[in-house]
């Protein structure tokens, strides 16, 4: 049997008065999220009953969540806080050479493109490849931009101006066979919709938590490609990054078979519990069947917005879209006020540097889709 909406829309109270169409933004907490995470709260505020307690491995449990979202292995994934560490991990990981430089395309996520900037004092250059005539990023121009010192290409799968959809096992066969790493944050799209790492051919992902994955901030994930192991290096060592005992004083570095050797110490517990369960209902749901229904969500957003006079900024290109649609009235003022507007009317959505973002998800209805329609006037 197919899931349904109404099915899970008693895991967010949210929805109860709310149409909310901000995922993009803030993954609000599912209920079973936080059960899980009172009952953490509770265990550690009494440590002896917390030391006594026999309690799965939080990790190990949401790294398989992670896997099956990602088209991977457990074995290949690690935590890191945040997007922007998992792309610094990416960053740093490589031999870099005096004269090297990496591609980013123009309007891409800060966190994607300050890791690299960083390496400017090793001599390595980022090139900003600029977008096509429509606004989008274009493996062409990547290709073309490409010389004999690129070294990696780093972008977004789903881009957070407008939701652009990148075709990434088009920019792995451009890139790997030139040795060219791909580094991709999937923030925008991991949980969303089906991500293959390793059908795509890509270096690794990285993407925050607290968007698709509902699992708050301080945490987020990285996930290797089946041979990245051999050629990223970890930047920093600690007793988890190791295949040792922590009580092994000859300190011998012998680092993990997989992509935990990319930890170093102290897990974010807290954050990992939030993540296992927030992802046991992103699973439930299944990103296929997720992303059948935020385009059948969208569908009805883009008719609507049509026949109210609004531009639809995001491409409509079925490959390129993805569960994110951003629409404009005609300046950024005006689109403000629309925001503003809609909040009134208990809509919550974003504004971004192209228009009013709309970002549904699996729980959300035709009927949110509605409501915000009948909140925006005419154009």
């Amino acid at each position: 049997m197919s899931p349904t909406p109404e099915a899970f829309r008693a895991e967010f109270p949210v929805a109860q008065e709310w149409a909310y169409l901000n995922h993009a933004a803030i993954g609000p907490f599912p209920q079973r999220t936080v059960r899980a995470l009172k009952e953490f709260v509770d265990l550690f505020a009494d440590t002896p009953a917390y030391l006594r307690s026999e309690r799965e491995d939080t990790a190990q449990t949401a790294a398989h969540y992670v896997a099956e979202l990602a088209g991977a292995r457990p074995e290949m994934v690690a935590f890191v806080p945040s997007l922007a560490d998992g792309m610094n991990l990416f960053a740093n990981g490589i031999d870099w050479r005096d004269g090297d430089n990496v591609l980013i395309p123009v309007e891409e996520f800060p966190s994607v493109v300050y890791p690299f900037l960083n390496l400017g004092y090793k001599g390595v250059t980022v090139r900003f490849v600029e977008k096509d005539a429509h606004g989008r990023t274009d493996p062409a121009r990547i290709a073309a931009a490409i010389d004999d010192r690129t070294r990696a290409v780093a972008l977004s799968h789903v881009e957070f101006m407008d939701g652009y959809r990148n075709d990434l096992k088009q920019l792995a066969d451009i890139c790997r066979p030139r040795g060219i790493e791909v580094f991709v944050d999937a923030t925008q799209s991991l949980g969303a919709l089906p991500v293959e790492v390793a059908r795509s051919g890509v270096s690794g992902i990285a993407a925050h938590g607290y968007k698709w994955l509902m699992s708050s901030f301080g945490i987020g994930v990285v996930v290797l490609g089946e041979d990245a192991l051999e050629r990223i290096r970890p930047t920093y060592a600690g007793r988890l990054s190791v295949d040792v005992g922590y009580e092994d004083l000859n300190y011998r570095m012998q680092w993990k078979p997989g992509a935990e050797r990319f930890h170093t110490g102290g897990l974010n517990t807290l954050g990992l519990t939030a993540m296992a369960a927030s992802l046991s209902l992103v699973t439930e749901a299944g990103p296929a069947w997720t992303a059948q229904h935020t385009a059948h969500l969208t569908d009805r957003l883009i008719e609507g917005l049509d026949a109210l006079g609004y531009t639809v900024a995001s491409s409509r290109a079925p490959e390129h879209r993805s569960q994110i649609v951003a629409f404009t009235a005609g300046s950024r003022e005006q689109d403000a006020q629309l925001v503003d507007d809609l909040e009134r009317a208990n809509v919550s959505v974003t504004l971004r540097g192209r228009g009013v973002r709309v970002s549904p998800y699996f729980y959300n209805t035709v009927d949110d889709i509605e409501k915000l329609l009948e909140a925006l006037p005419p154009r």
